[in-house]
């Protein structure tokens, strides 16, 4: 659980995912903190040879799959490629562009880069192991 979101694991089981609208919705009840539904996705796992839609009837809630993002991170169950990480690059690369003007000492960009540019990937890589190339 971080601030206002959580990851919460239940069996593919209908009477687990009816358990879990009641205690959200005590929950509500008692913090006044209510859960958006429309904000709230189920991601599948391991749920071949069920019925979905019996086990989720009356729980309205997105389904969605793998991969996905998490609080920006991207989630997956599979081991991260190089292009899972592309964003990153070209969030700095057009940072890098804008510091082509007449208007910046080069140590001015010198300055802009070692501060601007690792604090970028930061949150990212604190949790995640990147490949070498994107590192480079």
């Amino acid at each position: 659980m971080y601030a206002n979101d959580a990851v919460i694991f239940v069996k593919p089981v209908r009477r687990d995912i009816s358990n879990l609208a009641l205690i959200l919705k005590n929950l509500g009840e008692v913090t006044g903190l209510t859960t958006n539904l429309l904000k709230t996705s189920v991601i599948l796992i391991s749920c071949e040879g069920k019925n979905l839609d019996d086990i989720l009837s009356g729980f309205p809630i997105v389904r969605t799959s793998f991969p996905t993002k998490y609080m920006g991170l991207p989630l997956t169950i599979k081991r991260l490629r190089k292009s899972d990480f592309q964003p990153l690059v070209e969030k700095a690369t057009s940072k890098l562009a804008g510091w082509h003007g007449r208007h910046l000492t080069q140590a001015g960009r010198v300055c802009l880069t070692k501060l601007v540019l690792s604090s970028l990937p930061v949150y990212l890589l604190s949790v995640l192991k990147a490949p070498k190339d994107i590192l480079d």
